[in-house]
């Protein structure tokens, strides 16, 4: 529920004309916040409020004003305050990305990574058309083993079981390394150690906490590999072709993180440039198969967890994209986008940042979770990984990278596609800063979250109403395309 730190609704601007006493007995209790909300004359302001942002579940408020000014004379051209909206304030979005914080905005920032990753396989946003010519390879690099774990059986193979091994061998302690068991999706078991005391935990935490320092050694390693094919000296390959390449996080089950991730090769001055003839997307994929099989990275050594040395696990994919034929540009796109808006939900971890070891017990929803999260508190403070982060990035069981990365040349930002969006949406409204005008605000924080339960409910109830709006056009859509494709 978001918080409720905003005006009393009944005492805020234009509430004047409220229910009476009277009217109110006659409702029933539960009912009456919907009267009161329904009755206020300024309902229908509250609600194009709530639309404005999308049915954001968190946002953030601001009051002040702004002034159009002359710059020849200055004499104000127009003005505009929030003194005169319902609650003296306007509302934003809170732009979280996670979806359990706020499904409109995570959907919105879905939305985005959408396009960036397309921009940069098929063209648009800035990009030039031409790239989807360039070698593409779609690729995913995942974590090694730290201990078996339950995992979830083939659902094609009916007699597939989560781990069976001949001879039910048993570990040091005594516990089956075995289980008959087919486990449901939702199974909190699948994940788990088969052994807690065998789990390499402070590994766990460290490949995660290094996972973007491992990466950016395989994309030197890549280099490297592009090198030795074209038979370049390696401090002359980034002046014959780059590699740009969009990288999406996801966790799995068990807690680690691993990546997903589009490359595309360019000539080396501009991404319109296609790269040497000899740099063909099959090569591109067999280097990375190499360089994410030989990258290694050194930790720092300490007396209670030695020199622990980073690598890449065995399940590694990388595979040519042919957008034409194959996997279609969108597709792609909609594959990586998917990712951006999860944390440790997956992992059945945290979605919030954990300031204290206290808040542990009663925000992890399984004890490997919890063992991980106090195994971050515990290795965070040894001396050699202080700089690491690991008790800021609890929450995120030690991984502390952005869930989606990009070279800069690889498509646009998203600070461009917001600024886009904003730009459009200002044009719509009168009174927009020319050549011969200057915008002059004020504006200060207020408060965050709706004002009360109410207008939340209300605000959930209009968001799932648009959520329902995008499945029926987009079911409507699928369907069009389908109907042309059996044309």
């Amino acid at each position: 529920m978001p918080q409720n730190t905003g005006p009393n609704v009944a005492t805020s601007t234009n509430a004047s004309a409220t229910p009476n006493a009277d009217q109110l007995t006659l409702i029933p209790i539960e009912d009456r916040g919907w009267f009161e909300l329904l009755s206020r004359p300024d309902y229908p302001a509250i609600e194009q409020q709530i639309r404005d942002v999308g049915a954001c579940e968190n946002p953030v408020w601001l009051s002040g004003r702004t002034l159009l000014v002359a710059v020849a004379t200055g004499e104000i051209v127009s003005s505009w305050s929030s003194a005169g909206t319902p609650f003296g304030a306007i509302p934003l979005r809170c732009m979280n990305r996670r979806a359990t914080r706020c499904a409109s905005c995570s959907r919105l920032y879905a939305g985005d990574a959408f396009q960036l990753v397309r921009a940069g396989l098929s063209g648009g946003k800035g990009v030039p058309d031409v790239v989807s010519g360039h070698p593409l390879v779609f690729a995913t690099l995942t974590a090694p083993s730290f201990g078996p774990v339950h995992r979830r059986p083939n659902p094609d193979r009916p007699r597939d079981v989560c781990r069976a091994r001949r001879g039910k061998p048993r570990c040091p302690h005594g516990i089956p390394m075995t289980c008959q068991q087919r486990h449901a999706p939702e199974d909190l078991l699948i994940g788990q150690p088969l052994c807690v005391a065998c789990y390499d935990y402070p590994g766990h935490v460290l490949w995660n906490a290094g996972a973007s320092a491992l990466w950016a050694r395989m994309v030197d390693f890549l280099y490297w590999r592009l090198a030795r094919a074209g038979e370049i000296p390696r401090p002359h390959i980034r002046r014959t072709l780059r590699v740009e390449y969009v990288r999406v996080a996801e966790y799995q089950a068990r807690g680690l993180v691993h990546f997903h991730a589009a490359f595309r090769l360019d000539g080396p001055e501009d991404r319109s440039l296609e790269p040497p003839a000899w740099a063909t997307a099959e090569l591109l994929a067999d280097a990375i198969g190499q360089a994410a099989s030989t990258a290694r990275l050194r930790l720092a050594e300490t007396v209670e967890i030695g020199a622990p040395v980073l690598h890449f696990g065995q399940q590694l994919d990388a595979r040519p994209i042919v957008l034409d034929t194959g996997l279609p540009a969108e597709r792609a796109a909609g594959y990586l986008a998917k990712y951006v808006t999860k944390g440790t939900e997956d992992a059945h971890g945290a979605d919030r940042p954990i300031t204290h070891r206290s808040q542990i017990a009663a925000l992890a929803r399984t004890d490997h979770v919890r063992a991980l999260m106090y195994t971050c508190r515990t290795v965070g403070a040894l001396a050699p990984y202080e700089a690491l982060g690991l008790h800021r990035w609890t929450h995120m069981l030690g991984f502390g990278g952005q869930p989606l990365t990009k070279t800069r040349r690889y498509s646009s930002t998203f600070t461009a596609l917001r600024q886009a969006r904003a730009d459009f949406r200002g044009a719509l409204r009168p009174g927009i800063e020319d050549e011969e005008t200057v915008r002059d605000s004020q504006w200060r924080y207020a408060w965050q979250g709706w004002p009360n339960a109410t207008i939340a409910e209300q605000a959930a109830g209009i968001g799932e109403e648009a959520e329902y709006n995008r499945e029926v056009a987009q079911d409507s859509a699928d369907g069009l395309a389908r109907g042309r494709g059996a044309e």
